[in-house]
């Protein structure tokens, strides 16, 4: 009853405000987990390290092959969705950060290392961390060179002192991460003038983008980590993060990324991003700052969200 009542209020006020429907089903979304948050979270800390197993790694590698060698953008692997990016666009993404002879490059969700060759080649140390143990294993055999270490780390806490890295990179693996707590830690260990590419989805996508809502349906099914940004709020507030934007490339619909169909400016509505920060300052921001939700609000627009 108690929860009913809250949420009866919150209604009321919200159609008396210019709140969206979004913002006023957040708090019924959280009113119905019924879980103390600190505990939440902790399970979904294991949660996330779970997930990432050997089936995993193996279903990734398929998945990135099948970009790689076959032809046309539908996905013979999963029904009516797309292919993933190949490992030609990966390495023009982190073409986009300059990256030197003399550059610290640090790689966060290094997944199965498709970069790390390419990154040892052109900097003068590479440090590759992923959240998931079968990752860094299948890692270390991708990569084999001299200056290269590997750790075991989440994004959000990572094993390394203040202002070690030249460069970050973040390809693919953002939406997985604690958005926030991912940034404030990126800013901490880059050095002042440092370069960062991160990628991910936006949680504004087209409400006919219907790959898309499958997607995000069919990670929620399969308790995918899977988190998409604000990015109209992220770019607004970036400063507070102690960065500067340099590039950014905005991808409308499920597929344009893989297929390089990408705007400049941001479009009201797109699936997909590609940003490269430069650090600017030190960070003000904290953790509790959102910039992320696991349900999207096209989701929650089409009423998808009961």
């Amino acid at each position: 009853m108690l929860m009913q009542r809250v949420w009866s209020i919150w209604i009321r006020w919200a159609a008396t405000t210019s709140v969206n429907y979004y913002d006023a089903m957040r708090p019924r979304l959280l009113l119905g987990q019924g879980l103390n948050m600190s505990s939440k979270r902790k399970q979904e800390d294991v949660d996330r390290k779970k997930y990432w197993n050997e089936d995993y790694v193996r279903y990734w590698k398929s998945r990135v092959e099948e970009a790689n060698e076959s032809k046309g953008n539908a996905s013979h692997m999963v029904e009516g969705d797309v292919k993933t990016t190949t490992d030609d666009l990966y390495l023009n993404a982190i073409d986009l950060l300059k990256i030197t002879k003399s550059d610290h490059v640090l790689e966060i969700g290094c997944g199965f290392g498709r970069s790390l060759n390419t990154l040892c080649g052109v900097a003068l140390h590479v440090t590759a961390t992923d959240i998931s143990e079968q990752m860094i294993v299948a890692a270390k055999q991708a990569c084999q060179e001299s200056n290269i270490a590997f750790h075991v780390s989440p994004s959000e806490d990572l094993p390394f002192p203040d202002e070690s890295f030249d460069v970050v990179v973040c390809f693919a693996a953002f939406d997985a991460m604690y958005q926030a707590e991912a940034l404030i830690e990126m800013n901490r260990v880059c050095r002042p003038g440092a370069r960062v590419l991160i990628t991910g989805k936006n949680d504004n996508y087209h409400d006919d983008d219907t790959p898309a809502m499958a997607a995000e349906i069919g990670a929620r099914e399969k308790n995918h980590p899977n988190y998409f940004t604000d990015v109209v709020k992220l770019v607004r507030n970036i400063n507070e993060f102690g960065f500067g934007i340099e590039t950014q490339r905005y991808y409308q619909r499920r597929g344009d990324f893989a297929n390089e169909t990408a705007y400049t400016e941001m479009p009201e509505r797109f699936y997909e991003y590609l940003l490269v920060l430069r650090k600017t300052d030190g960070c003000h921001a904290t953790g509790d700052f959102r910039i992320s939700e696991k349900i999207s609000k096209t989701h929650c627009r089409q009423g998808a969200v009961s």
